[in-house]
């Protein structure tokens, strides 16, 4: 899920800078983050076949969804809309969303528009694969490959996703953290490389917005 821009005056925060009342903000947590999504990414990778790159996407009338149970029990689920791309594409953009639950979030918010999305992936050519890993702390992460960051806007276009973004998510989530990045080699890449990251907190007497240019390096 892309976030909307409707917050303004974001903080601007540097490589290494954090802010003392909002700690998922954190730098080390875009270290975490960035560690999940590249395991993610590896099981998506596993998945593929050498003969993925011959399907042809503009024959399918739904989406593969494939479930795995990852270390204790975790459910990882892969949301494939378009094989060979994943299989065959030079470079690829990446969203990667982290939110926490609100302590008495109403689960009954998001399972029907979750559907529904991923019903109309179909219609997102840049869309090739949403991932969703369960956390050991019971939240989720999210891995969403698309073949080109222009996709990103299109997808955002969608009535379904702006819906689910401006009006689910601040009702689910206390705090979002959402990154862009890109695999500058497919998915065989040797690494992700993080470009950004928007933070979103809905508590605090309103909506809090910042944004960090560049993943802080090691």
């Amino acid at each position: 899920m892309t976030m909307p821009s409707f917050i303004a005056n974001p903080v601007r925060l540097g490589p290494l800078d954090a802010v003392a009342d909002r700690p998922f903000t954190a730098p080390e947590h875009s270290h975490s983050d960035l560690a999940i999504l590249e395991r993610m990414r590896a099981r998506l990778r596993d998945t593929l076949a050498p003969s993925d790159v011959n399907v042809d996407r503009s024959a399918q009338s739904e989406v593969h969804v494939q479930y795995v149970h990852e270390e204790h029990e975790r459910m990882h689920r892969m949301v494939i809309c378009d094989r060979a791309a994943l299989a065959t594409a030079p470079a690829l953009a990446v969203v990667g969303f982290f939110g926490e639950q609100r302590g008495k979030a109403n689960p009954a918010l998001l399972p029907d528009i979750d559907t529904e999305l991923i019903q109309e992936f179909l219609q997102h050519r840049d869309v090739l694969s949403y991932s969703s890993l369960e956390l050991p702390d019971g939240n989720w992460g999210n891995l969403i490959i698309l073949q080109h960051i222009e996709g990103i806007a299109h997808w955002r276009s969608s009535q379904r996703h702006a819906y689910a973004a401006r009006e689910l998510a601040p009702q689910y989530y206390a705090r979002i953290r959402l990154h862009n990045g890109v695999l500058l080699e497919g998915l065989a890449s040797t690494h992700l490389i993080l470009t950004s990251t928007k933070y979103y907190d809905f508590e605090s007497g309103g909506l809090w917005r910042a944004i960090r240019d560049r993943m802080p390096h090691e």
